[in-house]
């Protein structure tokens, strides 16, 4: 493997290792179509992927690209040079490649129809972001895409496509931190609450523009697993 490469294919190991903290206070919850034994978010399936619309596609890849820039956020330490490196690379990978570079590779080549479109974008990022490695700024900024007029102009069924995409994100980084007592936790809220739940919770929460999304939806779907408890 690249040399080069390693920062980008570890940073989401590393990232969630500690992720237990974060997890407990903010769960990611939602869903639909959960199998407990297995714990396999069944969110974005590949018929509904299929579905949308290149706008809406395009929605869920901001979610994920602003959640996974959320998560290595909420595990930065000034003193780590290394972590504030692969923060900043992460963003400059966001801002300078276009959505459409993120696919479902995993379902279209090799099949693999029960991989979330998260964990397959995971999978993508170091091809993605090869050329995004040390080329950070290490100012500090966060993904931000999804501004705050665009979000109040999306229907309903627009929003939880962004919101399937911050769950399966967060989900899939519990997966990679190998934490089984967070993941199960998140898999039983998924099965309890259901993406109704999650739009309900949404609507109801005030949404902190000062910040990219995924600070309010945490704080929205932690309330709603709790409730769910």
């Amino acid at each position: 493997m690249n040399a080069s490469r390693v920062p980008l294919v570890l940073m989401f190991i590393l990232v969630a290792s500690g992720g237990a903290t974060f997890l407990l206070h903010a769960p990611p919850p939602v869903g639909a179509q959960t199998t407990l034994d297995r714990r396999q978010p069944r969110l974005m399936t590949e018929y509904k992927w299929a579905s949308l619309t290149e706008r809406q596609r395009d929605l869920y890849v901001k979610g994920f690209l602003e959640t996974v820039s959320f998560i290595l956020y909420s595990h930065s330490r000034r003193e780590d040079a290394g972590h504030s490196k692969t923060f900043s690379d992460w963003t400059t990978c966001a801002e300078r490649h276009a959505l459409s570079s993120w696919q479902t590779l995993d379902w279209t080549i090799r099949g693999e129809t029960q991989k979330t479109v998260a964990a397959q974008f995971y999978d993508l990022a170091p091809l993605v972001c090869e050329d995004s490695v040390g080329k950070g700024d290490r100012k500090g900024r966060i993904v931000w895409l999804l501004k705050e007029a665009e979000w109040k102009a999306l229907s309903l069924h627009d929003r939880a496509v962004y919101l399937m995409a911050y769950v399966e994100t967060v989900f899939v980084a519990t997966q990679r931190a190998k934490d089984a007592m967070n993941e199960r936790k998140l898999d039983i809220c998924l099965a309890s609450v259901g993406i109704e739940g999650l739009i309900s919770s949404m609507e109801q929460t005030k949404v902190e523009w000062q910040f990219p999304l995924p600070w309010s939806v945490s704080r929205a779907l932690g309330a709603t697993c709790k409730a769910a408890e």
